[in-house]
């Protein structure tokens, strides 16, 4: 065959407006050597050839995939960027991961740096216009050189995109790598499955697992509600009051890998004191920056802070299914997990240890199969039994609630995100926490407070 159909799930379709970028700042590149090992790896791992299109019979997007050993002269693999900022020196922030106090504010360079303007972002456009879905841009100034990757969030999430990554790593430095198989259950047929997809029906399909009440199934269905034009609107109401009237602007934070430490240690140790449950980094960094945000509120706000974020379901379906594909498996593969309902003087009278623990029980309330499947019954039934009616979930924006959003891994690039989104990234040993998509002033002031009980040695979250 010439070529291979794999068609995106309902979970890449959930995300077809979005593209995801990673961000580097090197000291000096050859740009020549990274398009090379881009080419490379998109010529050993044709998934990345692949182009969008859009299925005429099913109305959805689809991707088409080139097999045959050589492609035609004018088929391009990846759209390669370059741009020189002449006279210009990036203000880069210092900093010193030896330091027992290093925890302050980032700057990051401009977004254009890292991101073409001519770069597409949703499915349509990319299907459209039939553009390779990788994009890289170096923009190179006088003192650095700035890195970004570009995909479509409708294809690739944090996982996949961290695996996109690192074959371009390996391609760079020649070192040993094996492409991820193409999840397509049938490869030789036309019309052939994604291997999602064919799990994800047979669970809608069969005889629910469990008939116990899921308090993480719950949650998910108290924040989310079905993508139409009222909860579209009303989400886009919500975003733009936050940046016009709150002037919600991104902030970064690092904490370095002492301060870290330490603020892990002491928390582990309470875990192991009280034998409540394991918490891990992430979750303790989670709680520590949402402590910080509120501690000039925290005390008076009755707000309700409703935290929700992704779940890869990788491994638990690579286990429930007995088919290791799944565990490298690179389009979307992933359910949302949501906190109970807290208000914000509850989290804020937590200890660091309580809040992480409630990441931790939000985050394996929903790894679980017999979730899996009844999220999948529950976006499939009709509004009049509270179902979806099929359509993609999206946060609920409503009055007196503070949402939060932890992603992870990555950038969104579209013209309309909630704000109060983070990531949470390794950087020389220690963490950088990424405000991305707008915090209030009012807030990042508490976090930059937080930081400097950090380093005077007088800690605020605890």
């Amino acid at each position: 065959m010439e070529f291979v159909i794999l068609p995106l799930s309902n979970i890449d379709h959930g995300a077809h407006s979005l593209s995801v970028t990673y961000g580097y700042i090197v000291r000096s590149v050859k740009a020549e050597a990274i398009e090379a090992a881009v080419l490379r790896a998109a010529s050993e791992w044709r998934l990345l050839a692949a182009r969008v299109e859009l299925n005429p019979q099913s109305q959805k997007y689809q991707l088409r995939v080139p097999l045959a050993e050589s492609l035609p002269k004018d088929y391009t693999l990846v759209k390669f960027t370059t741009s020189k900022v002449l006279g210009t020196t990036l203000h880069i922030t210092s900093i010193d991961p030896e330091s027992d106090t290093e925890a302050k504010i980032l700057e990051k360079p401009p977004l254009n740096y890292f991101h073409h303007p001519t770069t597409v972002s949703a499915l349509r456009e990319y299907a459209s216009k039939k553009t390779p879905i990788i994009s890289v841009h170096v923009t190179e100034t006088e003192n650095c050189a700035c890195v970004g990757i570009t995909l479509p969030h409708g294809v690739f999430d944090g996982t996949g995109m961290g695996m996109v990554v690192k074959a371009f790593n390996c391609c760079l430095n020649n070192l040993p790598w094996t492409p991820p198989r193409l999840p397509v259950v049938n490869p030789n047929e036309l019309d052939s499955k994604n291997i999602l997809m064919e799990e994800l029906e047979r669970l809608k399909e069969a005889e629910s697992i469990s008939s116990e009440p899921s308090p993480g199934l719950d949650h998910i269905k108290r924040d989310f509600g079905p993508a139409g034009f009222l909860s579209i609107l009303s989400l886009i109401m919500a975003i733009l009051k936050e940046k016009w009237w709150y002037k919600a602007a991104p902030g970064v934070i690092y904490l370095g890998p002492k301060v870290v430490t330490r603020i892990v240690e002491g928390v582990k140790k309470q875990a192991t004191e009280e034998g409540k449950g394991w918490v891990s980094t992430g979750d303790i960094l989670v709680a520590f920056f949402l402590k910080a945000a509120y501690l000039d509120e925290g005390l008076t706000s009755m707000h309700i802070l409703a935290g929700t974020g992704p779940v890869s379901l990788r491994k638990l379906l690579a286990t429930s299914t007995g088919n290791d594909a799944f565990s490298e498996y690179t389009n979307n593969c992933h359910l949302s997990f949501a906190f109970p309902q807290l208000t914000v003087r509850q989290i804020s009278a937590m200890s660091l240890y309580e809040l992480a623990l409630v990441h931790r029980r939000a985050i394996e309330s929903v790894r679980n199969v017999s979730v899996v499947q009844e999220y999948e019954k529950w976006v499939a039934a009709p509004s009049s039994t509270g179902g979806l009616d099929g359509k993609a979930p999206i946060p609920l924006k409503k009055s007196g609630i503070d949402g939060w959003i932890i992603a992870g891994f990555w950038h969104y690039m579209s013209p309309m995100f909630p704000d109060h989104a983070f990531t949470l990234n390794k950087l020389r040993g220690g963490y950088v926490l990424d405000g991305f998509s707008g915090i209030r002033p009012t807030r990042m002031a508490s976090v930059e407070r937080a930081l400097e009980g950090i380093r005077s040695g007088k800690p605020l979250v605890l």
